[in-house]
């Protein structure tokens, strides 16, 4: 009887033991059949522009190597901060880890000494070059200066990428009284009659010291609606209150007429050592004209002004020009014309929407660096808001060893009323200048008129043939 109760008491006893054995081995069971065959470290971040070996993140592949996981990274932009999604598949397991771009290297740069006008805030921007990091930066002060009194004082500068990291840099500024008004770079212009005109964007505003000087336009007078010459008066201020005033005139106009003889002479590749000459020749005959320049011959750009200041129309040809870069591709193309865009607005105060493709539209040349760009490019510059111009009439200086007697007969030979001739001040055209007194003389004897292009004057195309 005793025996019985113990062999009861021990197989209760035995109950939770057998229990427990079995929740182990089904754990174990269950852990073998659900835990993953790659196994990751904890580190999960990578450098910005940095070259990632994404492997680095794997610690253990079971049964099997690094080797063997193929992993997916096409959805990082390591160029860009932020967290992305990396996939690696082994067998027929697929784990997604999210890892992170950082950024962990402050900004460098150079700082510089300047001048702060007396009672004004000051741009710290103006004291920092050279910056050079992974994202975008802000500068800053570290505190907030008072420059209300004349003479040397210390400050500190903050430059702070898009990761919040810091360089602090200390710099002199010398206060001054500011007695500089603004200068007002701005163009004549023409608008066809019941057009409207963004006066605003004919100008730009320089100062020594305010970043952002206020500019009031006087058009009163104005009327988009009548043909005729309208004065327009602008005025600048600076911060100091120190004031600039210009003059500039909008003609309105209308729509040549078909039976009016013009001649448009249009100058390529300049300015250059002949701009001076040519502009000399156009003022004796009281001829305008239209240059359409490019980035070259950089101690001649002060006749880009000079030829603007004249009434001649500024327009865009290249920067570079440059076939091989030029027409690489379309955003290699726009990207030299931006930047002849903005040289020309340096110097004339906006940037011109007439443009010449380099070797025209009908140019074959950029076939060698890209088929079909000319048959793109035609079209997208319309879309941008520019006008192209080709030509009708040329003199021929774009060819070599041509004698003055062959060109001269080039440039006469049209008997169109409207007529776009292709001419180049260029280095190396002294035979373009001899021939122009002669070329606008015969012109002039038939009856013609010479003007610069605007709204109003004839777009000539050729076939694009690429």
């Amino acid at each position: 009887m005793m025996k019985r109760k113990l062999n009861a008491k021990f197989k209760k006893s035995m109950i939770p033991i057998v229990m427990m054995c079995v929740v182990f081995i089904c754990a174990s069971v269950y852990m073998l059949l659900t835990t993953s065959q790659i196994q990751f470290t904890n580190e999960r971040e990578v450098e910005i522009n940095s070259d990632v070996d994404y492997s680095k993140f794997i610690k253990k592949v079971k049964d099997g190597h690094k080797e063997d996981v193929k992993i997916d990274s096409s959805r990082v932009d390591i160029h860009h901060l932020g967290e992305y999604q990396v996939t690696y598949q082994y067998k027929k397991e697929s784990r997604d880890l999210r890892i992170k771009v950082v950024d962990s290297v402050a900004p460098e740069c150079d700082v510089k000494e300047g001048k702060v006008a007396l009672n004004q805030q000051a741009d710290p921007y103006r004291f920092v070059e050279n910056i050079k990091d992974a994202t975008q930066t802000k500068v800053y002060f570290d505190k907030d200066y008072k420059f209300n009194k004349e003479g040397k004082q210390t400050v500190q500068l903050v430059i702070e990428d898009e990761a919040s990291n810091k360089t602090y840099k200390k710099t002199t500024v010398d206060v001054v009284p500011d007695t500089t008004p603004p200068q007002i770079i701005a163009s004549n212009a023409s608008v066809l009659v019941g057009s409207d005109i963004s006066i605003e964007s004919l100008v730009t505003l320089s100062d020594d010291f305010d970043s952002h000087p206020t500019l009031s336009i006087d058009k009163r007078n104005f009327d988009n609606q009548k043909v005729g010459h309208y004065q327009i008066e602008l005025t600048a201020m600076d911060a100091s209150k120190n004031k600039s005033k210009k003059t500039i005139t909008i003609q309105v106009i209308d729509e040549t007429r078909k039976d009016e003889k013009v001649v448009y002479l249009t100058f390529d590749d300049g300015p250059s050592k002949y701009t001076a000459q040519v502009l000399d020749i156009l003022d004796k005959y009281h001829c305008k004209a239209t240059f359409f320049i490019t980035g070259m011959n950089a101690s001649y750009r002060k006749y880009i002004t000079i030829a603007h200041d004249k009434g001649h129309t500024i327009g865009l040809h290249t920067y570079s020009h440059k076939y091989n870069k030029v027409y690489a591709s379309t955003d290699a193309y726009f990207k030299d014309l931006e930047k002849i865009g903005k040289l020309a607005k340096d110097y004339i105060g906006y940037t011109p929407k007439y443009i010449r493709f380099p070797g025209g539209s009908s140019n074959t040349i950029s076939k060698r660096y890209s088929k079909g760009i000319m048959s793109k490019l035609s079209k997208m510059v319309e879309d941008k808001g520019y006008i192209y111009y080709d030509w009708n009439a040329e003199n021929g200086d774009g060819y070599s060893n041509m004698s003055k007697k062959e060109m001269y007969k080039r440039a006469t030979s049209s008997r169109e009323k409207q007529i776009m001739i292709l001419m180049h001040d260029a280095n190396g055209k002294q035979n373009t200048v001899d021939i122009l007194p002669d070329v606008i003389e015969y012109y002039q004897s038939k009856g013609y008129v010479f003007k610069a292009i605007d709204d109003s004057s004839i777009v000539p195309h050729q076939n694009v043939l690429n």
